[in-house]
């Protein structure tokens, strides 16, 4: 069966018998969030075009957030 056949992950788990648990694994941290990435990030979701693709919305928004916390870890992570 094709993988797009699925609809549901219940369908899944009953074709190849297996479970399914749902956990938080990771821990919240504290992380201090620069002033001038806070105003640059709230001037792109005020003045720039951030939602009309999904192009747009990795270049504006996510790439930004994960470029700022692998800073702090970036001696141990690529990003």
């Amino acid at each position: 069966m094709t993988s797009s056949s699925y609809k549901t992950i219940s369908s899944v788990l009953k074709e190849y018998q297996v479970s399914y648990v749902e956990s938080n694994f990771m821990s919240e941290a504290e992380f201090k969030v620069s002033d001038y990435f806070r105003d640059d990030l709230e001037t792109v979701m005020r003045e720039g075009v951030v939602n009309n693709s999904e192009y747009a919305i990795c270049e504006n928004l996510i790439y930004p957030v994960l470029k700022e916390v692998w800073k702090r870890y970036s001696a141990k992570f690529t990003l």
